[in-house]
């Protein structure tokens, strides 16, 4: 399932906490990913690194795997739930 495909700011939740508590399942957000497209993308609720290539990052999530694809990808700072991707991102989907 593609998230993000194009240009501009976009904001994603992978999954939205009030959506999930409706549907009955526990757990919250698992993770949130804001994409600037030509400067990189942000990911906050990562459980960690799974995957690395200039063209393809892969983030462990509570949920699953978030997939950023791109070019010139290269790993900035990161910290417990946040790692903070540079590059020109082209693409995120969830698997």
């Amino acid at each position: 399932m593609h998230i993000f495909c194009g240009r501009g700011i976009i904001f994603i939740m992978a999954f939205l906490d009030e959506t999930m508590q409706k549907l009955g399942m526990s757990g919250g957000a698992a993770c949130r990913v804001c994409v600037y497209p030509e400067a990189g993308a942000v990911a906050e609720g990562c459980r960690g690194l799974y995957y690395y290539s200039p063209v393809c990052v892969k983030l462990r999530t509570r949920g699953g795997m978030v997939v950023i694809e791109g070019s010139a990808l290269t790993v900035g700072d990161s910290c417990e739930e946040e790692i903070i991707l540079r590059g020109k991102v082209s693409c995120v989907r969830w698997e």
